[in-house]
């Protein structure tokens, strides 16, 4: 393939990639080119949401990293599935809309130097992607290309959970989009028409027919080329061959906040003991980068309950008839998301933000049978809503083709741990209220059933896996030990930036997808204005 040098090029065509890339090339003057690592995610099974699902420990379409082992969690290694294909974890993700709350990007501004990046700040770049469904709202955005909806399978047994938060205490939040998630409510979903809205849709399907516009799949980068302090263009290898592509204005690495410090790292920007250890020729010597990694654990809890939930329709001819009815209408269990409800609770009364971050799902699986349970179900993934617990990411060899290094230390904060204990009672306690405990016949799992603070722990580091929703590895903030600045440029190199959810420095609230676009949204605003200033 000719791949033509161009004003910018971008790395990665995941949340954020595929956003800034489309803004870019809306500037017909503007030659932009978009590396992928993955395929293109065209086709039936990428459009339909449930669809994405297949995607996942595919290995064409999934990166499916393998995390080193947790002490944190007594040693356990996961694998750490993100979307590998146009579009990333946004066509293989769950399709939550959430943007978090107006408090994480205060903190970001007010407290972390990151000037220009306050509620006020942001919330237009939310609204600037959205193409929101339902009626006119002044917290939504009706004219971007990014669908938004409310979920078209609702199950009644979500509006029983709120009631049940309420009757524990908690606020029924009744618009989470305008910065507050203090409560519970129910959620959204990143679909248009019953079907996936990923950013390949939204933003790369008719941004690609630009011909200033050259996507380019199956591009494994390897680094950026620096030449007198300055990024001048990007190496990979395509289909074998090692290619390089130059940029006469800014590279810009969106390759998510696993990769992208991989990228910077063999670029020869990161902690110089890290790239001495590799071999690799030190280009500027940031110690941040790979660091402050910070994830949602994820810790779930099933409830068996006394009517039909989404996985009694996994028989043969239930599947069939759904299959039928996503086919012909675009609605029914194909459609269906996985978190149709959310709660945000404090596990002491003495603090300022809430402390657990609860999804509430409507289709159970079975974890002795591996599959969905053949009982009706509900259940509750958990995870700290801000977390203190830090890992990071390190290169395993020089070469692009394998994998960094993965360490998550998921709980390794005390206050963490605790606080997840906390919350595990505290979910009990929620379908212990009346609205929901007439339902309940019995709690599934975990199996056994923890009783004592001990059993809890013990069950936490055993059965919790990954929320997916890492950020910070090349964290954002007004000091000079940060790896971006305010305007997410590498701080030592010009015309190079990072843009994805690697710059967040404290992760917010929140899944990540909607914050990862928004980020986009700002990031090729920043480029676009820089590019006006007379130099």
């Amino acid at each position: 393939m000719q791949i033509e040098d161009a004003d910018y090029v971008v790395i990665g065509a995941g949340a954020a990639g595929a956003v800034v890339a489309s803004r870019l090339s809306e500037d017909p003057g503007n030659r932009v080119v978009l590396l992928e690592a993955g395929p293109r995610a065209d086709g039936f099974w990428n459009k339909m949401p449930s669809g994405g699902l297949t995607k996942m420990n595919n290995p064409e379409a999934d990166w499916m990293y393998k995390t080193q082992p947790d002490p944190s969690l007594g040693g356990r290694e996961m694998v750490w599935n993100a979307g590998k294909m146009l579009g990333g974890g946004s066509a293989i993700n769950g399709m939550v809309y959430i943007r978090g709350d107006r408090r994480d990007y205060d903190q970001w501004a007010d407290e972390l130097g990151c000037t220009g990046w306050s509620w006020n700040e942001v919330f237009p770049y939310f609204l600037k992607s959205e193409n929101w469904q339902g009626a006119p709202s002044q917290t939504h955005g009706m004219h971007g290309p990014l669908a938004v909806a409310e979920a078209r399978m609702q199950h009644p047994l979500v509006e029983t959970f709120i009631d049940a938060c309420e009757q524990y205490g908690l606020r029924r939040v009744p618009d989470y989009c305008a910065g507050d998630v203090d409560g519970a409510f129910r959620n959204l979903t990143t679909q248009n028409n019953g079907q996936r809205a990923s950013t390949a849709r939204a933003f790369l399907d008719a941004a690609e027919k630009r011909p200033n516009l050259q996507i380019v799949t199956g591009a494994l980068v390897d680094k950026v080329t620096i030449e007198n302090g300055r990024a001048t263009g990007v190496e990979m290898l395509v289909e074998g061959e090692r290619v390089t592509v130059r940029a006469r204005r800014e590279v810009v690495v969106s390759g998510g906040t696993l990769h992208s410090p991989a990228i910077l790292m063999r670029s020869g920007i990161g902690p110089a003991q890290e790239l001495a250890t590799h071999g690799i020729t030190m280009v500027r010597d940031i110690p941040e980068v790979g660091q402050n990694l910070h994830e949602h654990i994820s810790f779930s809890q099933g409830f068996e309950v006394d009517m039909p939930t989404w996985n009694n329709l996994f028989g043969k001819f239930s599947l069939a008839r759904e299959m039928l009815k996503y086919v012909f209408a675009r609605s029914g269990l194909m459609t269906m998301i996985p978190v149709e409800g959310m709660a945000y609770l404090r596990t002491r009364p003495e603090l300022d933000f809430p402390d657990i971050k609860l999804s509430l799902g409507m289709m159970m699986f079975d974890p002795t049978k591996g599959g969905p349970s053949d009982k009706p179900g509900m259940v509750v993934f958990q995870n700290v809503a801000k977390p203190k617990s830090r890992g990071e990411i390190r290169l395993h060899s020089a070469d692009p083709n394998d994998k960094p290094l993965i360490a998550p230390q998921l709980v390794g904060h005390p206050d963490d741990l605790a606080s997840m204990v906390a919350g595990a009672r505290i979910v009990r306690e929620i379908f212990a209220q009346p609205a929901l405990a007439k339902h309940v016949v019995r709690q599934s799992f975990p199996d056994p059933l923890p009783q004592t603070d001990e059993d809890l722990i013990e069950a936490i580091k055993t059965r919790s896996g990954i929320g997916f929703h890492p950020v910070a590895t090349c964290r954002m903030g007004g000091d000079e030990a940060s790896v971006v600045d305010p305007r997410l440029r590498v701080r030592g190199i010009d015309g190079l930036r990072v843009i994805d959810a690697s710059i967040m420095p404290i992760m917010p609230a929140a899944n990540t997808n909607a914050p990862s676009i928004m980020v986009g949204e700002k990031g090729a605003a920043m480029i676009l204005e820089d590019a006006r200033v007379p130099a």
